[in-house]
Order: structure tokens, then sequence, then C-alpha cells
């Protein structure tokens, strides 16, 4: 997982913030319920606490009752 935390910061620091949501719109219908899980907790691990509570709404309107 080390490595995965480090690739997604490297994504991460990419992308505009502004269209984060965008990409997590886009990435999380596409992603299995192991990798959201995944995602999620690395996200948890490298955000800060307002920033991750912002991105976990984004993640609810992205995969809804899913």
């Amino acid at each position: 997982m080390p490595e995965q935390g480090k690739a997604v910061g490297v994504m991460a620091s990419t992308e505009p913030q502004d269209r984060f949501p965008e990409v997590i719109a886009w990435m999380f219908p596409l992603l299995g319920n192991d990798d959201r899980e995944n995602m999620t907790r690395i996200w948890q691990m490298v955000m800060p606490p307002p920033v991750f509570a912002q991105v976990k709404q984004h993640i609810k309107v992205a995969i809804g009752d899913d």
C-alpha cells in the first residue's frame, strides 16, 4: 500500500484542485468496491481531515446507492 499512496500523491498533485470533484465523479463509478475502499483509505491517510471530509461527500455523490 505505501507504493499506491505515493502514486496517488503524484496523480493528485498534477490534477488541478478545482477539477478534483470531476475526477472522483469519473473514477469511482468505474472502480470495484475493493478499489474504492483502497483509494478512500489512501486519501484518508494523505489528506488533511477537512479536505478528506469534502472528498467523502463527492465520493458519496459519485457512487450513490451502489
